[in-house]
């Protein structure tokens, strides 16, 4: 499972998922989309052309701006718990 998560520091949705997956052991990466000009101009591609986060990829799925309750649900099926 190959799972990225683009966000900026301080920002609560990221700063929580990001706690999560951490709490979970499970390999992820993260991008900061104002530090990371890559990630921030593909953030660009998936939103019209606006860098919104957080944006979450797991394998081939990608979740634009999820909640928490739709965070909470992708991390059910995959089977993570923190």
């Amino acid at each position: 499972m190959k799972i990225t998560l683009y966000g900026k520091q301080g920002h609560a949705y990221t700063v929580a998922f990001k706690n999560f997956l951490n709490s979970t052991g499970v390999s992820y990466v993260y991008k900061d989309i104002l530090k990371d000009v890559a990630a921030r101009e593909h953030s660009k591609e998936l939103y019209n052309g606006v860098a919104k986060f957080p944006t979450l990829f797991v394998d081939d799925a990608v979740y634009l701006t999820p909640t928490t309750e739709e965070f909470n649900k992708i991390m059910q099926d995959l089977k993570l718990r923190a």
